[in-house]
Parts: structure tokens; sequence; C-alpha cells
């Protein structure tokens, strides 16, 4: 059993690593032309910033030998071998000093010396070599002859009489010893933008919440996962018209028609089981593809040969007219609640012969709630249960407005439809708490726009739904809806017969 706990445990952390990955190669493709933006501005920065403060320094050198003047014949060779190595400590410091500095300045007419004096002795020997860096070459050729020849009456009172033999020297300096090296700096800040770039990359990745798989859902709530809607890209044909993510389209049939049988086949397991015949479809919040996910899923209940009526229930944006690409509807649900029309004369069928029948919306209600949780509403939706197997409800996100809590109310089922990777997870707990509080059975929930990852935790589709953007009520603007825009019925082609 232990092993079998680590083993366990081993597969969660393995699982959170290709998640943790995924989400930040999904914040690069999102972010990337920002965080390019970002590497070249750090780079431009260092680079302009190196060659603005670049002071370039130019060095004049000479090497001799310091010999005395008071010892002679053998003594002087005695002499210098036991004393060289007080000279190499003595020279460097007189070189330096601030009493050999003033005399230099001194004979340059100077008030201080515009350089910097070095002195390096070579150990054991009386070989020294004097440096002065300035930025002006002809500068710093001056000082260090004004050096030379001002050292011995300096070193006089220190270590007597004194004499330099010169060795070499390297005259007036013609290139600085500190080069410019401009795209050194330049991609130390492209390395910077790049470091800052992992570093929100990987803070992006630890504080998403988004749903990115079924166990995201499944680990806060007990309920059924019913499958996934790959994420389906279409190329439009022109700019004016778009084309429509349906089941029974040629472009779509093979990549969502296996998608929502298998849906289909859970789901009607059960609502037989459980005798449901309305069925709300909704989501957590705007942009999941809830409208699209209803009328595909209506396509399929009809295409198993069922009798099907697909619901317009968002009275504030309705959409489903437009989803199938209904030309030409002249009354909605709007009209058959307010009684201003007969339900038959608002009834449209999808396609001839067609076992779908469709109540659309046509125009936004300004009080859908009034309508919603009347009378006519319960009335309207027996009497189409009445006469079809399966009545489709969509409705607007539930954790948005209160329509589809208060729609429950006159429904057996709902499902809800999470678009992955975009509400929080807490949303979306919150959006099926909000519908299971009503006390309607909650059905099962589907992944839409599952795509894979690099990692490859997703579904291992490569297609999903589109979203154009949307309202809900009150003034507020929440992110994406589903259109597609209009396409006419016409020009959707027979799909293949269903086995």
């Amino acid at each position: 059993m232990e092993n079998g706990h680590n083993n366990t445990s081993d597969d969660m952390e393995l699982i959170d690593l290709s998640i943790l990955l995924d989400d930040m190669w999904r914040g690069l493709k999102r972010f990337f032309w920002i965080f390019l933006l970002l590497i070249s501005f750090c780079s431009s920065f260092f680079y302009f910033r190196a060659k603005r403060a670049y002071v370039p320094y130019y060095q004049a050198y000479s090497s001799f030998v310091v010999n005395t003047r008071t010892a002679y014949g053998y003594n002087e060779s005695y002499y210098n071998k036991t004393t060289a190595e007080q000279l190499s400590k003595t020279f460097p410091y007189i070189m330096t000093s601030g009493v050999l500095n003033q005399v230099v300045a001194e004979s340059l007419g100077l008030d201080s010396v515009p350089a910097t004096i070095m002195a390096e002795a070579m150990q054991e020997t009386a070989l020294f070599t004097i440096k002065v860096n300035s930025t002006d070459p002809q500068m710093a050729y001056d000082v260090l002859q004004a050096v030379i020849e001002n050292y011995p009456a300096v070193a006089e009172y220190i270590i007597g009489d004194t004499q330099l033999t010169l060795m070499d020297e390297s005259g007036v300096p013609d290139t600085a010893v500190n080069p410019p090296d401009f795209k050194s700096s330049a991609k130390k800040g492209a390395f910077l933008g790049a470091v800052i770039s992992l570093a929100f990359l990987f803070f992006y990745a630890m504080t998403r919440k988004t749903v990115r798989r079924e166990e995201d859902i499944k680990k806060r709530l007990n309920i059924t996962y019913l499958g996934s809607i790959p994420l389906v890209k279409l190329k439009k044909r022109s700019k004016k018209t778009n084309q429509l993510v349906l089941m029974d389209t040629r472009e779509c049939s093979v990549v969502l028609g296996e998608s929502f049988r298998m849906i289909r086949t859970r789901l009607l397991k059960d609502a037989e089981e459980q005798n449901i015949h309305r069925i709300l479809v909704t989501s957590a919040v705007s942009g999941e593809g809830k409208t699209t996910f209803a009328a595909n899923l209506a396509i399929s209940l009809s295409k198993k040969g069922n009798r099907v009526i697909l619901v317009d229930g968002d009275l504030r944006n309705p959409s489903v007219a437009s989803a199938l690409g209904l030309d030409q509807v002249s009354a909605g649900i709007a009209d058959v609640l307010k009684g201003k029309v007969p339900l038959e004369s608002a009834l449209i069928s999808y396609e001839k012969d067609s076992r779908l029948l469709i109540l659309p919306g046509i125009s936004a209600v300004s009080n859908p709630v009034k309508f919603l949780g009347s009378k006519r509403m319960e009335k309207l939706l027996l009497t189409l249960e009445a006469n079809a197997d399966y009545v489709i409800v969509d409705t607007p996100p539930c954790s948005v407005v209160a329509d589809a809590s208060i729609e429950a109310r006159f429904a057996q089922g709902a499902v809800m439809v999470v678009r992955q990777d975009h509400a929080r997870v807490d949303r979306i707990v919150s959006g099926v708490e909000t519908m299971a509080d009503t006390g309607i059975k909650i059905l099962g929930y589907a992944i839409n726009g599952a795509e894979a990852g690099i990692t490859g935790y997703n579904y291992g589709y490569g297609y999903g739904y589109g979203y154009g953007r949307r309202k809900y009520g009150y003034g507020y603007g929440y992110g994406y809806g589903y259109g597609y825009g209009e396409k006419k019925k016409s020009e959707r082609k027979e799909n293949e017969t269903e086995e």
C-alpha cells in the first residue's frame, strides 16, 4: 500500500510539472512580443549606457633599471643584490606618493596630475616599470617623462642617490588600454531581459488557476465528465462571410462529430435513467462557447433519431439563430412569452425533414427576469417537452446573471460548458454550486476548446471553437461570445449519414 501511495505522489508531481511547463509555454506564446520588446529594451539600454559611460584610457609606460651612485665595483654588485628587495617595496610607494605627484604637477604647470601613476617591480631584481594612465594620450606620455625626470630627486631622501637606466618605453600611446566592448554589454542586457521574462513566465504559470484538464474540476466537484470538444480553427472564405462551427458542416463533421457522439452517449445514459427531457446548457462565465455547444448537442441528438427543440433562453443576448445560420427570423421566444405570436409561428425547422426545431431569439429584452420566471415560461417548456424527446435550453452564464438559476426551476438537468484555460476554477465551482442550489440535476460538464500543449497533457486534438466579443446585462462587459457571424443555411453541405 505504501509503495502504491508513493507512486501516486510521484505521478502527481510529474503532472504538476507538465502543467507548469505547458502554462509557461502558453504564456510565452501569449506574451511573446512583450518579452521580445523587453529583451530588446534591456539590450539597447545596456548598450547605450555603456557607450555613454565609456571613457578611453591611454597608457604610457617605461621599463628601466634603478642603480645607486654610492657603491663601486664589487660593492655595487653586492649592494644592488642585497637591496633589491628593499627597492621593490619602496619604489612603488615613492611613485604613488603625494610628494612625487606634487612635484610632477608643478613641473607640468598644473594644479594636480590628470593621470594615474602606477609602479611595478620585478621580484628580487632592480628592474621596474612605471605606467601612467590618462584620458589624453599626450598627457599620459608627458606625465611619464615628468615622473622619470623628478623621481631621483624625491627618492634621494629615502633610498639615497639613484639613477634610472631606460630599458624600454611606449612613446605616445595611440590605442586605448580599455577598448570598448558594447556588444558584450548588449548581451548582458539581453540576458537580463530573458531572465526577467522567464521569472514572469514562472510567476504567470504558478498563479494560473484555470481548467486545463478534467482532473482540475474532478478534485473540486463530484460531477460527471462528459467529454471534451477539440479546438477547431477554420479559415474564412472571405472577410464578410464567416464559417460556422457546427458538426454537420463538411469542414467539422469528422472533428466535432465523434466528440459530440461521445458526449451524447454519456448524457443520454443519465438522462434516460432519470427520465430527464428538459436540459439547460450554461457556463460559469462568458466566452466558454455554450451557445455553439448547445447547437451541436441539439444537432447530435436529432441525428440519433430524437425529436429535439433548441430554445434560445438567453433573452439578454440571443444568439442561437446566428449560431445556426438562420435567416429572416420574424418571431422569437420573447414574442411567445409576451403573447404576441403563437408558439407554432415562432418555431423554425433547422433543415428540411430535420427532427430539430428551433425557438430562436430576435433582440435583447430589457427585463428578462420578468419573463423567464413567469408561469408562461414554465408552461412553454412543458408544452415543448410534450412535443419533443428533448428540449435543450441555451442560457446566459450562471455566475454572471441570475437568468440561468431562474430557468433552472423549470428544467430537469443542466450541462456545464467549461472552456479550457479560460475561467478560473473557483468561478466554475461557484457557478456549479449556484446551479446546484436550485435543485436541478447537474448532468455533467464538458471541456470546450481542448488543444494539446507541448507537454501533451491535454486531449490530443488540434481543434476547437473561436470566440467573438459579447456583453451581458447591466452595462458590464464579460469577455467573449461565440458567434462566427451568419451563414445561410443553404450553404451548408449535407452531412454524411451517421452510423
